[in-house]
């Protein structure tokens, strides 16, 4: 048992099977496993007690438990003691034999955990098994299958206890009703059956050597009848087929004379259960074991049977070779073919006669189930099929000409099976090789078509490719055999026919292994005995069949190797001379065919050395004869293979090879007008080699080609002439042009051969004039446009030819003359060729024609047009895209991108020899100025082109230019900034590319200025270093590089050219890549940081990047640009500001931005600000009256130019530390040039009461409304800065305010007011910059000073800044201004001085109230709104003053207002009372009796005006006289007028100057009469109600007058006077007369 550590352990291990998951429970299956490596027993046994006490386990996990218990019993069984097996056993078979909450995977698990137990204890597991089977019992199907399991794997064991297990069965078998128990026990018997075969076939080894077969006859026979009598009848499909397969096995084990009995029954029964299904393969192993059993005892019922089993066993193989992939149809044909090789024995004749029999059949499956059972029997069962050799060779003869692929690649089986076993030796042998060989000639197909083809095919078809194949491999394998009788010569009459052209490789292959064959017995004779073997070629014929196959490399290296050797091998059979060159020539041949077998060699090359070998071979032999004969063998080939071209071609070739060495001019006519007539002109290989072929022959005779050729050429013109309407439709199907073509290739090889007969004179006018006259299509007189694409290529490469023969002729010293007329006639051709696709060699052709007359004399002077043409023709192709290779069937993608790489070699070719034609700097900028459209194309692959043939060009010029010496002018520069812009292309090909173009040409520069070749120039170098960053094509990698970049060239380049590059870079502001234009403005940007003080023309830079400006439209390329400006300007303030400052206004904005960007200097924005400044001054104080009305300045954007431009800098985000160091400046200056601008100014009767006003009919517009604008912002910009609440001014409508004429001043008193709380450590300078203005000559601006110090007095922070001495005595000096408006805005700005200096108005109040009271006097009539200002500014600063506060101004000031009360206007009389009422609150006056007498005199006055027809002056009377009371002696006067204060409504005002006129009688007697006096004044008043009150109130107080006063003179005075009112025009004053008057009845 486990250890109690264990235990705990595995209790909790148990519980996890519990867990749903598969790697769950595998995890602890490895578990139990690992400890069950450390105490098997002890891990199986708490297991065991776990199921056994787990009863609800879940069976699922219960299996999972029981597999594990299984593996480690099988891991550990030596480990396992006797009881714990026992107990395993016993759990096994229970669980095994469980009937309810069970699956067959479960009682499988159980099963094989007893097998596993059993394998050391197979008794204690046989008597469980046995215990559980017995006859009275239901049988177990899984006991049932442990036991036939038991015995399958303990045989020894098992058999000698079979026969109680047997009988057991066998009283079960009739009972049995279920297919499931049946099955298990027909398994069941057969492995017991096969048990006991196997105990008895090792019978000397087993335990109980008296075990006999008949020992189990009796049980064997019962239980056949059972199965065969009972269970089969019923037909049970899966019951019926495991019983045929369990007869099949037990037919062993029952007598002889039952199984003879029951054959005639047993085998039609098998035979009828073949039903074409998987269970086919059971009933065939089942026919076996009755076959093999009746077979083996001789039986005489077999013969009987052997017809119908031959037809159904025939039947069963035909339909299993349909099915060749499924594993079951393999299977059934295994076991079919093992019951024919079985049968045959006993039937060789019958089954021979069948097969050949059925060999008649046209149906190709019963062709090939049959070839597939005689394949078998040959090969299995030679002996007995050795008697039937000539009849089955016979029989294969009706197969030779079978069409379906299968059965001929079955019969070339069959062939080689026969071959291995003598049968081609027999007649009919050689019938069945040249079938092999016929099937190694089918039709090559093509790698691709072939590679598509196997998509489509299904797997059990068979191709002619894989049929070839196969013949191949069987062709190799024959020559292995010993049947070289059969083979040679034989196969020597397969090399000359044309169907056997595809099976040549073969044939040769096979004549060479066998001529090595007899090499290696020693034989020393000739092979070929061609007089013996008059069917076997001859040596020519085999020379030209083999040479001319060797020659296709179309068909692949294997193809041509094979010809070669066997040429080799057969060298003396061919000519005795041949040997010599042979062996020499052949093997270096092969080596070459060899050394390049994964390449792709060029045909032409190959048929060149073919042609030397043949050459040098035909110079060895020298007879006439031969050569003779060689050449019918060549024109017969030319006839036989009319429709092989590649083939022609080459004999062509060798043709012309024979012609050279041939003296016979007969011959040589003959045999070149053959040639000519049976080329096909319009197969290019045919026409390549026939023009090459007569170029060999033109060598020695030249003068014999060229007249053929003409006569030739005469002869197909007239025979085969064309309509126009043929011509002009269609020229690809015109023969004429065709053979027009053919002859100019001619001309052109004759050229290449170099003839020694072939002068320049005779290649001018017998060469040259004959190529053009055949390439001019000329219908009536009229030249048509060649089209046909064979006549280009001919006219193109025989122009090539002719320039490369001129070239290495030197004997012409003029040149050649028709040079530029060939160079035209290319022209055309690459002009004429399409852009849209590269589908054709023409271009690449056309383009190295030229580069080949380039090099000829004279030069050629008119080449611009020339390279456009070539360049435009290149370039102008579009990208090759593989999912459009479709599009062109004709060319594969490989082919295209092949001719495509061929073309741009030939322009740079092209391009290479137009550069050495002039290596000067000068011929690289002509060059590259062409080449220059094209790097900036907006085609990505276009510009890539280009940059890649740049740079080529230039590496190339570096390699042969020679610059030893410096050379004294040359400018790079346009080349450099044209790099530089594609430095950062999009592509990235392009942008590495333009950075190694750039690398380069800074290298040709650098040896331009004289830096030796072998020097390295660390900053050039950097450049390396820069590529390397060019793999990221993003914003930051594009600033990184063009940053480097834009470094190195500024060491690198010289100033002379620097100018030039940046226009080049200013090109590349507007470059439709953002990535260049990018690049361009950042280059630019550091060029003019890093040597800008060095450039010259500024204003120039300055107008041209302004204009590329205009074309931008990314905002940080414009933003770079403005920096590149503002470089500039840091540089060259003095010349960029006012080039600057001449840009119309409003400025655009990029303008605007350039101003702007110079904030970004502190130094630079500090003289740009202060020239600004230092410009409006000059503006503002022009001694002329205005500078901005139109006409007023020669420079009409120069007053709006300063303020724009300031206005840009200040409201820029950047300006803030120019603000704060320049502030007083910027603010006083744009604020006076604001007062300039509005030209502040008050309407004509604005110093009129505003009731009194009329409309000024003034204009509200301001005078210059964009110069205010930008004032005002600048305004505005500064209070932000200044933390100035500038919200405020906007929703006080202070901006609105200030920009209007009439309005201005109060726009600036809210602007003095917002800065006096928010600027205060810039006050004292603005006021000192200001102070000047007020004695400036123009009134605007005086005004806007004026407003300005005012309202600054009006707060506390003046005196804080000690500003009020300056303010108050600036403003006194604007009182003697010429201008009212100045003088109004200084009394108001005085009176603040009240308000601001307060706590220091004392000591200016001796200057302020006299001048105030001066401004009174003086503008009493004049101005009444100036009175009333001043007024108004005497009452705040009295209010100023302590209550304390005494001095004899104040009585002063009293008395000053005394004449104001009577004024006509309301304000200014309320104005007068308000100045009283302050007046009286210095009670410390009370003292001053000259002070109260006037306090005493104005009661009259106030009283008055308590009844005056302004409400305002009524009101102010009323509060001034509350004022008045406590000054009064009279208590009671003081609480009357006090009453005054606090009366609402309407005042009653006649009772109440009765009541005062009685209370001043009663308490003031001796001054009654002093204000009865004071009243007659007021009698001739202008205005009628102060005469009504003075009437009423001076009758009032003559009633309550003292006793003695109407009797006195006084009274009678005041009588008269009181009479002539009576008389006023006025009616209310008579009326008020006469009401005084009845109160004077005394009188």
């Amino acid at each position: 048992m486990a250890s109690s550590k264990m235990e705990s352990l595995l209790n909790s291990m148990m519980e996890v099977p519990l867990d749903e998951y598969d790697m769950v429970r595998g995890t602890v299956s490895e578990s139990l496993k690992e400890l069950g490596q450390v105490d098997a027993e002890g891990v199986l046994m708490f297991c065991r007690k776990y199921v056994i006490h787990h009863k609800r386990l879940p069976l699922e996990q219960r299996t999972a438990l029981l597999k594990a218990m299984a593996q480690l019993v099988k891991d550990n069984i030596d480990d396992l003691g006797r009881v714990a097996a026992k107990k395993l056993i016993t759990l096994a078979s229970i669980e095994m034999t469980k009937s309810k909450d069970v699956s067959d995977e479960h009682q499988e698990v159980a099963s094989r955990l007893l097998l596993n137990v059993a394998h050391w204890f197979t008794k204690e597991a046989y008597d469980e098994l046995l215990s559980m089977f017995q006859p009275r019992m239901n049988p177990f199907f899984f006991v049932v299958l442990a036991l036939a399991n038991l015995c399958k794997e303990h045989v020894h064991f098992m058999v000698p206890l079979l026969k109680p297990v047997l009988h057991t069965m066998l009283s079960m078998l009739p009972a049995v009703t279920e297919e499931k128990l049946k099955w298990v026990f027909c398994f069941a018997l057969g492995i017991f059956s096969e048990s006991i075969l196997a105990y008895l076939f090792d019978i000397e080894e087993a335990p109980d050597p008296t075990v006999k077969k008949n020992l189990f006859f009796q049980e064997f026979s019962e239980a056949y009848d059972i199965l065969f009598g009972v269970w089969l009848p019923l037909n049970e499909l899966n019951v019926s087929t495991a019983v045929i397969e369990t007869l099949g096995q037990i037919t062993h084990l029952i007598p002889f004379d039952k199984l003879e009995n029951e054959l005639p029954r047993i085998i039609p029964v098998i035979l009828s259960m073949y039903q074409e299904t998987a269970s086919d393969f059971c009933v065939t192993q089942g026919l076996y074991g009755v076959l093999h059993t009746a077979v083996e005892r001789n039986s005489e019922e077999l013969v009987l049977q052997i017809d119908s089993l031959l037809v159904s066993l025939h039947n069963q193989i035909c339909i299993a070779v349909e099915q060749p992939t499924n594993q079951y149809s393999q299977k059934q044909q295994k076991e079919i073919l093992c019951c024919f090789k079985l049968l045959t024995p006993s039937f060789t004749y019958q089954i021979v006669e069948f097969l050949l029999r059925k060999l008649e059949s046209t149906n190709n499956q019963i062709r090939l189930g049959t070839l597939t059972v005689l394949d078998h029997l040959i090969n299995m069962v030679p002996l007995y099929m050795a008697s039937q050799k000539n009849q089955i060779l016979a029989g294969m003869k009706l197969l030779v000409l079978a069409t379906d692929n299968r059965v001929k690649g079955k019969l070339g089986q069959i062939i080689y099976t026969a071959a291995r076993h003598n049968y081609l030796h027999l007649e009919g042998g050689k019938e069945m090789v040249e079938f092999i060989i016929r099937q190694c000639s089918l039709p090559v197909v093509e790698d691709k078509e072939a590679s598509e083809g196997l998509h489509n095919v299904p797997t059990d078809v068979v191709t002619d490719r894989d049929l070839r194949r196969l013949s191949q491999d069987l062709m190799k394998l024959l020559t292995t055999l010993p049947i070289d009788n059969v083979l040679w010569p034989f196969l020597f009459e397969f090399i000359i026919p044309v169907r056997y052209t595809n099976a040549l490789a073969t044939v040769c292959s096979s004549l060479v292994s066998l001529a090595m064959k007899k090499l290696e017995v020693g034989s020393t004779e000739s092979f070929l005995n061609y007089k013996d073997n008059p069917n076997i070629p001859g040596p020519h014929a085999l020379l030209t069949r083999l040479l001319t196959m060797s020659s296709s490399l179309h068909q692949g290296k294997d193809h041509c190797a094979p010809g070669l050797i066997l040429l080799q091998v057969m060298g003396a059979d061919i000519h005795l001379a041949a040997p010599q060159v042979w062996e020499k020539e052949f093997p270096t041949l092969l080596d070459y065919l060899q050394e390049n077998a994964g390449k792709t060699l060029l045909q032409s090359q190959w048929e060149e050395k073919l042609v030397n070998v043949l050459f040098q071979t035909l110079e060895l032999i020298e007879n006439e004869d031969w050569l003779s004969q060689l050449g019918k063998e060549l024109i017969n080939h030319l006839h036989s293979h009319y429709n092989f071209p590649q083939e022609k071609g080459f004999v062509y070739k060798c043709l012309g090879m024979v012609l050279r060495l041939s003296q016979n001019e007969e011959m040589i006519k003959r045999n070149l007008q053959e040639m000519l007539q049976t080329v096909r002109h319009n197969e290019p290989l045919e026409k390549e080699g026939i023009a090459i072929g007569v170029a060999y022959c033109a060598v020695t005779h030249l003068v014999m080609v060229l007249n053929l050729l003409k006569e030739f050429a005469k002869l197909n013109i007239f025979k085969k002439t064309a309509s126009y309407f043929q011509i002009i439709k269609d020229q690809e199907d015109i023969e004429i042009i065709k053979v027009k073509s053919t002859l100019i290739s001619c001309y052109g090889h004759i050229i290449s051969c170099s003839p020694k007969d072939l002068t320049p004179s005779r290649m001018d006018t017998e060469i040259v004039e004959n190529v053009l006259n055949h390439y001019n299509i000329k219908i009536l007189g009229m030249k048509i446009e060649v089209r046909d694409l064979t006549l280009k290529l001919s006219l193109i490469q025989a122009v090539t030819q002719l320039a490369r023969a001129s070239q290495s002729d030197e004997t012409s010293s003029s040149g050649f003359s028709r040079k530029a007329e060939l160079l035209a006639y290319m022209q055309e051709l690459i002009k004429a060729e399409p852009t849209g696709s590269l589908l054709t060699s023409v271009r690449k052709s056309a383009i190295d024609a030229c580069t080949s007359l380039l090099k000829l004399q004279p030069q050629f002077s008119e080449s611009q047009p020339l390279i456009q043409t070539c360049l435009g023709s290149v370039f102008n192709l579009p990208r090759l895209e593989a999912d459009k290779a479709g599009e062109h069937p004709n060319m594969s993608m490989a082919e295209r991108q092949a001719l495509f790489n061929a073309t741009m070699e030939s322009l740079l070719n092209f391009l290479k020899q137009l550069l050495l034609s002039d290596l000067s700097p000068a011929g690289l900028q002509f060059l590259f100025t062409n080449m220059e459209i094209w790097i900036q194309s907006r085609k990505d692959y276009a510009r890539e082109m280009a940059i890649e043939t740049t740079l080529q060009l230039l590496v190339f010029y570096l390699e042969q230019a020679n610059t030893k010496d410096k050379v004294p002018s040359h400018n790079l520069a346009v080349l450099i900034g044209y790099m530089v812009l594609r430095c950062t292309d999009p592509a990235r090909a392009v942008r590495e590319t333009a950075i190694e173009c750039l690398y380069v040409l800074l290298y040709i520069q650098l040896r331009f200025e004289g830096m030796p070749e072998d020097l390295k120039d660390t900053e050039v170098e950097h450049l390396k270093a820069i590529k390397e960053g060019l793999g990221q094509g993003n914003c930051q990698s594009s600033f990184q590089v063009s940053t480097d970049i834009g470094k190195v060239l500024s060491k690198c380049m010289p100033q002379d050219q620097l100018l030039s590059l940046l226009f080049t870079l200013f090109l590349g502001f507007g470059d439709d890549k953002s990535n260049s234009s990018y690049a361009a403005s950042i280059v630019t940007n550091v060029l003019i940081a890093k040597c800008g003080a060095s450039l010259t023309d500024v204003p120039v830079i300055i107008k041209a990047l302004h204009k590329e400006l205009q074309s931008i439209t990314q905002g940080h390329i414009i933003q770079m640009v403005v920096r590149s400006i503002s470089n500039l300007a840091s540089q060259h303030v003095p010349l960029v500001l006012p080039c600057l400052l001449w840009y119309p206004v409003p400025f655009d904005d990029y303008i605007s931005e350039v101003w702007g960007s110079l904030l970004q200097t502190s130094s630079v924005a500090m003289l740009s600000i202060k020239y600004l400044l230092d410009n409006l001054k000059l503006l503002y104080e022009s001694s002329k009256e205005s500078l901005f009305n139109s006409g007023a300045s020669a420079e009409p954007h120069q007053p709006q130019a300063v303020i724009c431009a300031l206005h840009q800098m200040i409201c820029n985000r950047g300006s803030k530390a120019m603000i704060e160091m320049l502030y007083p400046q910027i603010f006083s200056t744009v604020l006076i040039h604001l007062s300039s601008s509005v030209q502040a100014r008050v309407p004509r009767d604005f110093f009129r009461v505003q009731a009194d006003r009329k409309s000024s009919g003034l204009s509200l517009k301001p005078c210059n409304a964009a110069a205010c604008h930008y004032s005002v912002e600048i305004l505005q910009a500064l209070l932000r800065e200044g933390q100035g609440d500038a919200g405020e001014m906007a929703s006080k409508g202070g901006w609105d305010l200030i920009k209007q004429p009439e309005t201005h001043h109060e726009g600036i008193v809210l602007l003095a007011s917002t800065m006096a709380m928010s600027s205060t450590p810039h006050l004292i300078e603005i006021v000192e910059q200001l102070t000047p203005v007020l004695a400036n000559i123009h009134e605007s601006q005086r005004i806007t000073a004026a407003a300005y110090f005012g309202e600054f007095l009006n707060h506390a922070v003046t005196s804080e800044l000690l500003l009020t001495d300056t303010l108050v005595g600036g403003l006194l000096r604007c009182l003697m201004d010429d201008s009212l408006v100045v003088q109004w805005l200084a009394v108001k700005g005085l009176g603040n001085a009240g308000t601001g200096a307060s706590q220091r108005v004392e000591k200016y109040i001796a200057k302020l109230l006299p001048a105030m009271v001066s401004v009174m006097e003086q503008n009493a009539k004049v101005s009444s709104l100036l009175t009333v200002e001043a007024m108004s500014s005497v009452s705040k600063i009295l209010d100023s003053l302590q209550p304390d506060y005494a001095d004899s101004i104040l009585t002063d000031m009293a008395r000053a207002m005394e004449p104001l009360f009577g004024n006509r206007q309301d304000k200014v009389r309320a104005a007068a009372f308000t100045v009283l009422g302050k007046l009286l609150r210095f009670g410390s006056m009370k003292q001053s009796s000259a002070y109260m007498e006037h306090v005493y005199s104005s009661l009259t006055c106030l009283l008055l005006h308590l009844n005056d027809k302004s409400d305002e002056v009524r009101t102010v009377c009323r509060f001034v006289l509350t004022l008045i009371g406590p000054l009064l002696p009279s208590e009671r006067m003081c609480k009357h007028f006090q009453e005054l204060g606090s009366e609402e409504g309407a005042l009653d005002y006649e009772n109440y100057l009765n009541a005062t006129s009685r209370r001043m009688a009663d308490d003031w007697p001796d001054r009654t009469i002093f204000y009865i006096r004071s009243c007659a004044p007021f009698f001739s008043s202008v205005q009628t109600e102060l005469r009504e009150n003075a009437v009423t109130f001076a009758s009032f107080l003559m009633q309550h007058a003292p006793a003695g006063y109407p009797k006195s003179p006084a009274a009678n005075q005041m009588c008269k006077e009181l009479i002539s009112l009576l008389s006023d025009h006025v009616p209310s004053v008579r009326i008020k007369t006469l009401a005084g008057i009845q109160r004077l009845y005394m009188y």
